[in-house]
């Protein structure tokens, strides 16, 4: 197997995460701002001020659904279809499934991505789409137990996860600013409102610091960042310490464990791979639509 080959294989979990990222997030949104189904209230219309001028709700809600309005739908409408599929066909995902899927995706995601990604629950419907979509569409493939065994000991570097923190951070530019946020995290302040206050990192300050799940063997973060880590309990904050982009103070939610994937728990991804390469055309959850009755906002479906 040739190196080109082999790098494209072990970012094939990345393509589960580029195509709805920003479209995970976007329904989120949406879900948030329209909470409860109840129409805003008078104070609730002003979502920002700049100068004399202000922004309303409705002239925000306008602009996300003209500009992501269809692409949000369409993704809401596709996991319906695949779970009605999923009944109809028989087909199911186990939530063990899910969790191998989902720690195999974190371990190949760097920070930038991690930062980013939607809640866990919002991940794992995702995800669950997904591998819905691939069992509907592999099941008739037929794979030689040699074909199986080989494609994993050729790549079995991708079914081995290891050991990552999940983790927050604070960066400041200096030593004053660093025992200010140290003082005020002591003082009972949350980490997050620290972070979102005091953190001069531009991806992980909005999100209230968050990194995200970190390998211990990365080599895309700070090596000071890991050590720190390394040095406190999970549910505790680091002191600072020196990092290329500043005084870093440290929070670790959890500690998770490596884990290497077995031939036998891999083999039904395995399949699905192989299958989905060895086909000419590819298959979308659209292709589904016309087996059930969809009416929406932008008229017939193609």
């Amino acid at each position: 197997m040739t190196e080109v080959r082999k790098r494209r294989l072990k970012a094939k979990p990345l393509l589960y995460i580029i195509g709805f990222l920003m479209v995970t997030n976007l329904i989120f949104l949406i879900g948030w701002i329209t909470k409860d189904g109840a129409p805003p209230t008078a104070e609730a219309e002003v979502v920002a001020q700049v100068g004399d001028q202000e922004v309303t709700r409705q002239e925000w809600l306008h602009a996300i659904e003209v500009r992501h309005g269809k692409e949000v739908l369409q993704q809401l409408i596709n996991q319906s279809v695949m779970e009605q599929s999923a009944e109809k066909y028989d087909v199911e995902v186990s939530e063990e499934e899910l969790d191998q899927e989902l720690s195999m995706l974190r371990s190949v995601l760097n920070v930038y991505d991690q930062a980013s990604l939607p809640n866990e629950d919002v991940l794992k419907q995702e995800l669950k789409t997904e591998l819905i979509l691939e069992k509907l569409i592999t099941t008739e493939a037929e794979l030689s137990e040699e074909d199986l065994r080989t494609y994993y000991e050729e790549n079995e570097s991708l079914y081995s996860v290891p050991a990552m923190y999940r983790l927050s951070q604070i960066v400041v530019p200096t030593q004053e600013d660093a025992e200010k946020a140290l003082e005020e995290l002591s003082d009972g302040s949350s980490f997050e409102a620290v972070a979102r206050e005091r953190s001069i990192d531009p991806v992980t300050a909005s999100q209230g610091g968050q990194l995200g799940f970190i390998p211990e063997n990365t080599e895309t973060v700070d090596a000071a960042i890991l050590d720190a880590a390394e040095s406190v309990l999970p549910g505790e904050y680091s002191d600072a310490v020196q990092t290329a982009d500043g005084l870093t103070i440290v929070y670790v939610h959890e500690q998770v464990p490596g884990v290497n994937f077995e031939f036998e728990e891999v083999r039904g991804k395995i399949e699905r791979q192989l299958a989905l390469e060895r086909m000419s055309t590819p298959v979308t959850a659209e292709s589904f639509w016309d087996e059930y009755s969809i009416d929406w906002f932008y008229g017939p479906v193609e």
